[in-house]
C-alpha cells in the first residue's frame, strides 16, 4: 500500500531532477542539495524546536506554527530531492510570515508598577514614618 502512494511522488522526483539536471547540470543539483541540506539543518537547530518553548509568557498560536513550521521546512529541506525543496521553501515562506505577522500584531504591555512607583518618588508631601508603641 505504502508502494502504491508513493510512486506518483517518486516517478515526479525522478522527472524533475532529470529535467533540472538536462537544464543546469549535475554539479548544480549537487550543490543545490548540498546546501538546501545545510539550511535545513540551520533552520532546524536555530529557529524549529528550541524556538517553540523558548518564551512561555507570551505563547500564542502564531508562534507555534511559526516555529513548527520552520522545523518543518528545515525537515523538508534535509530531504534531497526538487520537490521535498519546493515543499520546505513555501512551509518557511508561510511560517516567517506567521512569525513576522504575530511579532507586530502582538499588543505589548507595559509595567504599570515601576511607573507607578518612579512617580510616587518625586512627590513630597509623603512623608515615611514608622510608629513605635512603647509599653
Amino acid at each position: 500500500m505504502i508502494r502504491i502512494s508513493l510512486l506518483p511522488y517518486i516517478f515526479l522526483e525522478i522527472v524533475l531532477v532529470v529535467l533540472y539536471v538536462l537544464e543546469f547540470g549535475f554539479l548544480s543539483l549537487f550543490s543545490e542539495i548540498f546546501l538546501s541540506a545545510l539550511i535545513g539543518v540551520l533552520l532546524i537547530f536555530n529557529y524549529g524546536f528550541v524556538n517553540l518553548f523558548h518564551n512561555m509568557n507570551y505563547f500564542n498560536i502564531k508562534d507555534i506554527f511559526g516555529s513548527l513550521g520552520l522545523a518543518i521546512g528545515g525537515l523538508a529541506l534535509i530531504i534531497p530531492g526538487m520537490l521535498s525543496d519546493i515543499f520546505g521553501v513555501i512551509v518557511i515562506g508561510v511560517a516567517l510570515a506567521l512569525k513576522i505577522y504575530s511579532k507586530f500584531s502582538t499588543p505589548r504591555y507595559q509595567n504599570t508598577q515601576n511607573q507607578y512607583r518612579q512617580t510616587n518618588n518625586n512627590n513630597d508631601d509623603i512623608i515615611d514614618v514608622e510608629i513605635i508603641e512603647e509599653r
